[in-house]
């Protein structure tokens, strides 16, 4: 069974890691899956506000999404912006042409020149691929994967529907000290 390795000053974290529930998504900005169960955890933060966090790692699947590591690299590049980034190409995910996370950037107040630079920083591509292989190394292998208060959930559990991770979100609340 997959460890969950420890959460790091470079993931990306909306919330308080002291919630009684903590996600963690290895998600694809161009996967289908990974577009669907960014709505549901969305409306779950909304639902349980605070005793919610969700962490993003980011997982290309640039082998068959084409767009996926354009995408992962537009938000690693977006630093500080991250999460309104992570939105805009999840509500956007097949709109991911540079110009469109150009567009994007601009729409979330970045810097225009000083993004297009960093999207082309050797350090932004090499924080991706850092995530995808700490990923691998613990038997990532699709997404969306999922930990939930560090319990591991592959993409074949189907966790992109509400009505599948909902009761999974209620139970860890449940048992949450």
């Amino acid at each position: 069974m997959p460890q969950l390795p420890p959460l790091s000053p470079s993931d990306f974290v909306r919330g308080d890691l002291n919630a009684p529930v903590v996600i963690v998504h290895y998600g694809d900005f161009e996967c289908p899956y990974s577009g669907a169960l960014y709505v549901v955890l969305r409306s779950l933060e909304n639902q349980f506000g605070d005793k919610i966090t969700t962490v993003f790692r980011q997982f290309p699947l640039d082998d068959i999404h084409p767009r996926a590591m354009k995408a992962a690299l537009a938000a690693q590049a977006a630093g500080e912006k991250f999460w309104p980034m992570h939105d805009l190409l999840f509500e956007n995910q097949y709109e991911l042409d540079e110009s469109e996370l150009l567009d994007y950037a601009r729409k979330i107040g970045l810097d225009a020149a000083q993004f297009h630079a960093d999207l082309a920083a050797p350090q932004t591509r090499e924080a991706v691929k850092e995530s995808v292989r700490a990923a691998r190394e613990i038997g990532v292998h699709g997404t969306p994967t999922l930990f939930i208060n560090g319990q591991f959930y592959d993409n074949r559990e189907g966790l992109w529907k509400r009505p599948r991770l909902l009761p999974l979100v209620e139970a860890a609340l449940e048992s949450a000290p």
